[in-house]
């Protein structure tokens, strides 16, 4: 459940339900609370107030520029002469409430940057009046936006919505001075749509992988019919979209998204275009997958999702053909297929468009950034598999190397990630923020492990996670996962047992473990059973409880992984 406050300056109680339901519908459970009217200030100060009563996910504070200037606005002459430093210090004392208000609790702040309409009263005069309401928004936007430093706060791009969809079509002056709204409902459904997308970025609920069509997608025209000569790439012209929206795709793919193509062609005329056209800006190596032939797209796209062994549902399928699309849409539904837009001259607009809603995030860690060389590597791992012999020669042939930390701040954003993303091998799949993590981390009753590891190929990063809370003699197991990525090596075994043997040293007796079943994660069903914990409390739910008596454990760590720590 994400616990939701809504804070601000305008009535915004339609922009709720919305809200909840389109947070719904990508299957986040909420819960909101909606401060009074311009009570957002007494919220976030009173130590008695909802706001810092209960314990909040996420806080909207949302603030419409023209009435935190109001007062100024409506006397901006006078102002002008009088009161000149006022506009700061109005601006950064709400800016200390702000970052008072996140200092002492573990929510996120969604803050908007502001707007004001132009023209204003002052006409011609309000670029060279001195503290005009341009300089109040440009003032405010400016100390809001160095905010973003502050882990705790995401800014929210209000001033950009504004300029895109237009502030005649935004704003509502008959609502306005009848119900104190600034947005008729058409407007706060695009706005609540916004909202959702960056509350996905926070909670990590992205895809993880672009497949690409290439006739009239990737390049214009078709290659089997135009050749190399005839399609349609380079710097001017019509070419010139597909030159810039392949930089878009590489920016993505430098940013941890996966490319893959899956095309009906002849590879020996794609192969031609990847090494011999001068204005190609991806090459083959950019894709870590390439299904390129006259099979049928489901097939292949179900081919990609086992190589990668990745869910068909952190897939985005690109392809102009509404035939192919349509095909996806209904084989496989659980993949994303944006419509392709009529005109490809709003290619690169429509692919920003699809970043923000499914490839959005907060954080970029250093995991995300190697992610290709990361997958690429595991080929290499699992072809080395196929030629063993022998499974534990294989595994001794990997020269894992793992390392494990606990309470490493410089892990936080890592640690949050998994928890978010990993559904597998997820014995509890709770979901948890990086302030949450750094709660754990902070508090001397908890240990949030980390798990690193690499081998002969190059590393994996960080592939697991485990959060024990200790009651005198007894740790509790909030959270046990390990990535995708490095099951069936072996490296669960390393991780308990190198954790039984720290929680022995500090001189805890009991261990207790759940499983709390999802729909993906029946793979750890049996977990703590296979690694000597006898079960002490069951439901009809198929929720488990096991205990262990950490001085009767036989686990050890496999003699084919050494272990580091930190």
């Amino acid at each position: 459940m994400v616990k939701i406050a809504l804070l601000g300056n305008v009535n915004m109680d339609l922009f709720v339900p919305k809200l909840k339901e389109l947070l719904s519908d990508e299957g986040i459970d909420n819960e909101f609370y909606v401060s009074g009217y311009n009570q957002y200030v007494q919220d976030l100060i009173n130590p008695a107030s909802t706001f810092n009563q209960d314990k909040f996910d996420i806080a909207i504070v949302f603030i419409d520029g023209e009435e935190y200037f109001n007062d100024l606005i409506n006397d901006s002459l006078t102002y002008s002469s009088l009161n000149a430093s006022n506009i700061t210090e109005r601006i950064e004392a709400f800016v200390s409430q702000i970052n008072a208000a996140s200092s002492n609790c573990n929510t996120t702040f969604l803050l908007n940057t502001i707007l004001i309409r132009k023209p204003t009263i002052l006409g011609t005069m309000d670029k060279k009046h001195n503290n005009s309401p341009s300089d109040m928004q440009r003032l405010f936007n400016e100390h809001i936006n160095i905010l973003c430093t502050n882990k705790k706060i995401i800014i929210v791009d209000f001033e950009g919505f504004v300029a895109r969809h237009g502030h005649e079509n935004i704003y509502d002056d008959r609502l306005w001075y009848l119900a104190r709204m600034k947005f008729d409902k058409e407007i706060l459904e695009l706005l609540a749509t916004m909202y959702r997308d960056y509350i996905c970025a926070f909670l990590e609920r992205n895809k993880k992988i672009i497949v690409l069509d290439l006739d009239n997608t990737l390049y214009g025209g078709v290659i089997g019919e135009d050749g190399i000569d005839g399609i349609a790439i380079g710097n001017d012209g019509v070419g010139k979209i597909y030159c810039d929206f392949q930089r878009l795709i590489r920016i993505l793919k430098e940013r941890g998204v996966l490319l893959a193509i899956c095309s009906k062609n002849n590879y020996s005329d794609v192969k031609e275009v990847f090494l011999n056209h001068p204005s190609m800006v991806l090459k083959e190596e950019d894709f870590i997958d390439m299904r390129i032939n006259w099979n049928d797209k489901v097939g292949n796209l179900k081919e990609i999702a086992n190589r990668l062994n990745l869910g068909l549902d952190s897939f985005v399928f690109l392809d102009d053909n509404p035939f192919e699309r349509e095909l996806i849409k209904s084989k496989l539904p659980q993949v994303t297929v944006p419509d392709f837009p009529a005109d490809h001259a709003n290619l690169c607009r429509w692919l920003i468009d699809i970043s923000f809603r499914y490839f959005n995030k907060v954080t970029i860690t250093d995991e995300d950034k190697s992610r290709f060389d990361m997958y690429k590597s595991e080929f290499e791992r699992k072809n080395l598999s196929k030629v063993a012999t022998d499974l534990d020669d294989f595994y001794r042939s990997l020269k894992m190397e793992a390392t494990i930390t606990y309470n490493n701040n410089n892990y936080i954003n890592r640690i949050s990630q998994l928890t978010q993303r990993t559904n597998q091998f997820n014995l509890t799949t709770p979901r948890y923020s990086e302030n949450q993590i750094a709660w754990f981390m902070n508090n001397k009753n908890n240990f949030v492990f980390s798990l690193e590891l690499n081998d002969r190929f190059g590393s994996s990063g960080i592939v697991g996670v485990s959060i024990l809370k200790i009651d005198a003699n007894v740790a509790y197991i909030d959270t046990l996962l390990l990535s995708c990525r490095v099951v069936g090596r072996t490296v669960e075994n390393a991780f308990i047992a190198y954790m039984l043997n720290f929680l022995r040293k500090k001189g805890i007796k009991y261990i207790v473990g759940e499983y709390i079943p999802t729909k993906k994660n029946s793979l750890v069903a049996d977990l703590y059973k296979k690694i000597g914990f006898d079960p002490c409390e069951s439901d009809n739910n198929g929720k488990y409880k096991y205990k262990l008596t950490i001085t009767k454990s036989c686990l050890s760590i496999p003699d084919w992984i050494s272990v580091n720590n930190k």
